[in-house]
């Protein structure tokens, strides 16, 4: 059985042995609210006239804040113990944010090379695709591609993309490349050092969680 690497909800389900699926796989807890910030610093320096020069001066990422309703003990765990093992472990780990998915897309075959550094991507057709959809990448000869995007504009096949691509992507070196917008999942780690939780006298937890996007 695989082992789930993926931020337990009720799409992804978790063992007590920490696997995908099998006996006794239960559900996450839903999310009540998602909060996605993008960062991406600019510097501006301005001339003695008044001119002003803007660059970009730190890689962009992607930040997720992530509520829950109240839980009961057994939901609690669930998220819990998961998060406790990948911060023991340094881990990083996978999350399914609920507003952003695109079955009527699914995935897309990309069908030009690309250079690190681009802002669009020919894809083999843009139907059901609109600006705002988040996709991942399946690059078959680079795994470690793992950076989310949005769609910005799509003008015939042709979209464009932010942030710019983190890879280069060669369509001739290893077979389907591929923009997968039905089941996007963000990498990310847990920020921050303390993992805190609140009991109320009903036994009902509360919780968030803080994460960021991380490529390696």
């Amino acid at each position: 059985m695989a082992i789930q690497n993926t931020l337990p909800d009720p799409n992804n389900t978790i063992t007590p042995s920490g696997e995908s699926t099998g006996s006794g796989a239960v559900v996450g807890p839903g999310f009540s609210a998602v909060t996605v910030s993008s960062k991406q610093p600019v510097s501006i320096n301005r001339s003695n006239s008044g001119l002003a020069f803007r660059s970009i001066n730190k890689y962009q990422n992607f930040t997720v804040n992530i509520s829950y309703n109240k839980l009961t003990k057994e939901e609690f765990n669930i998220v819990y113990s998961f998060l406790l093992e990948k911060q023991a472990s340094l881990e990083a780990f996978f999350v399914q944010l609920p507003q952003y998915g695109n079955s009527s897309a699914g995935t897309k075959n990309i069908t030009a090379d690309a250079s690190a550094g681009a802002n669009q991507l020919t894809l083999a057709n843009t139907t059901n695709i609109s600006p705002g959809d988040l996709f991942s990448v399946t690059i078959p000869s680079d795994d470690t591609h793992v950076k989310v995007y949005k769609i910005t504009k799509i003008v015939s096949s042709v979209v464009t993309i932010t942030p710019q691509l983190q890879r280069p992507i060669d369509v001739s070196n290893s077979g389907t490349e591929t923009a997968n917008f039905g089941v996007p999942k963000m990498r990310v780690t847990y920020t921050g050092s303390d993992i805190q939780y609140s009991v109320d006298a009903s036994g009902l937890y509360s919780f968030s969680v803080k994460l960021e996007e991380t490529l390696s």
